[in-house]
C-alpha cells in the first residue's frame, strides 16, 4: 500500500464521518421538530376543544403574547451572530468565529434567563387550566433547546480557542450552526402559535 493509497482512504473516511455526522444532526432536528409541531398541535387541539371552558380557567389571566415574541427575537439574534461568525470563520478567520460565537452564548444566556422567568410569573398553574400547561410545556422545551445549544455552543468556542477548526473539525461548527438555526426556527413557531389566545 503506497502513501497515496493511505491518503486517499483517509479522505474517503473523512468524508464518510462528516456525512453521518451531518445525517445525526438532521435527524435530531427532524425529530425534534416532530416533537415541537405535537406541541403545536396540541396547543390548537386544546384551545379549539375548550371541553367545559377548561382553555383558560375561571379567572385565570394570560400572558401577553409579546414575551414570546421577545424569547424567539433574542434567540434569533444570537442565531444569525453565530452564523455570521461561523461564515467568517470558513473563510479562515478565527477571531470572527470566537466573537460570534462569544455574543451568540451571551444572547442564549439571557434568552434562558428570560424564558425561566416567563415560566415562573405563569399566571396560571399547570393542571389548573389547558393554557397554562400547554404553554409551560412550550417554554421548557425551549429550555431544554437553549441548555443544549449552549453545550454545543461552548464546544465549538472551546474548539476555536484552541485552534481546533481545520479539517473535520471545522465541520462541527457548521453542524451546530443548523441547530442554532433550528431553535430559533422553532422559537418563532412557538410565540406564532401562542399569539392565538382567546377561542
Amino acid at each position: 500500500m503506497t502513501t497515496t493509497t493511505v491518503q486517499e482512504n483517509h479522505g474517503e473516511h473523512t468524508h464518510d464521518v462528516a456525512r453521518s455526522q451531518r445525517l445525526g444532526v438532521f435527524l435530531l432536528i427532524l425529530a425534534d421538530a416532530v416533537f415541537v409541531f405535537g406541541l403545536v398541535f396540541t396547543y390548537f387541539y386544546l384551545r379549539g376543544l375548550n371541553t367545559d371552558g377548561a382553555w383558560i380557567g375561571k379567572g385565570d389571566a394570560t400572558v401577553s403574547p409579546a414575551w414570546n415574541w421577545l424569547i424567539a427575537a433574542v434567540v434569533v439574534l444570537s442565531a444569525l451572530a453565530y452564523q455570521w461568525g461561523e461564515h467568517r470563520g470558513r473563510a479562515g478567520d478565527r477571531r470572527s468565529l470566537s466573537a460570534g460565537t462569544t455574543v451568540a452564548l451571551a444572547l442564549v444566556v439571557a434568552d434562558l434567563a428570560i424564558q425561566v422567568w416567563r415560566i415562573l410569573v405563569s399566571p396560571g398553574t399547570v393542571g389548573n387550566d389547558a393554557y397554562a400547561s400547554i404553554t409551560v410545556t412550550m417554554g421548557a422545551a425551549h429550555v431544554f433547546h437553549l441548555l443544549l445549544t449552549l453545550f454545543v455552543g461552548l464546544a465549538i468556542w472551546f474548539r476555536v480557542r484552541r485552534g481546533l477548526t481545520d479539517g473535520i473539525e471545522g465541520k462541527h461548527a457548521t453542524l451546530v450552526g443548523y441547530w442554532w438555526m433550528w431553535v430559533a426556527g422553532s422559537a418563532v413557531i412557538i410565540a406564532f402559535t401562542t399569539s392565538f389566545v382567546s377561542v
